[in-house]
């Protein structure tokens, strides 16, 4: 048996609504790095595929972490653009972006035109919402 054969893991398909603060919406999550898959692992990300054109309702509340967060939109294009709240500012963000979001900033982001990729990656396995 190979013995780092563990550290490689198929993602797994989950729901938005499964993700505190966050309500159902026609996004495809895919969680790709978490205690779940990897108990190892430090680190949680999971890749949404988004496709704003459709419309999507307001799945995004406005919530705080007790580590860092990275959001990475991209896009083919450079139309993927996002609503993105950071305390009580707004700013609009389109691919290709990096938001670093500091643990304790309230923040939420929502899809508002184009199609593409948001990642989001939470520098802990063991991080807290609220």
């Amino acid at each position: 048996m190979k013995k780092y054969r563990k550290f490689i893991k198929k993602g797994v398909i989950e729901s938005l609504d499964k993700v505190p603060f966050h309500s159902k919406a026609p996004i495809k999550r895919l969680s790709l790095l978490s205690k779940a898959l990897i108990p190892q692992s430090n680190t949680h990300i999971a890749v949404h595929f988004v496709d704003a054109s459709k419309n999507l309702p307001k799945y995004s509340k406005l919530h705080k972490h007790n580590h860092d967060e990275i959001n990475l939109i991209l896009s083919e294009d450079s139309n993927l653009t996002y609503d993105i709240h950071l305390g009580d500012e707004s700013y609009k963000v389109r691919s290709p972006s990096t938001i670093f979001i500091p643990k304790g900033i309230k923040h939420s982001a929502q899809a508002i035109s184009g199609k593409g990729i948001f990642v989001c990656i939470i520098l802990s396995n063991n991080y807290t919402s609220n």
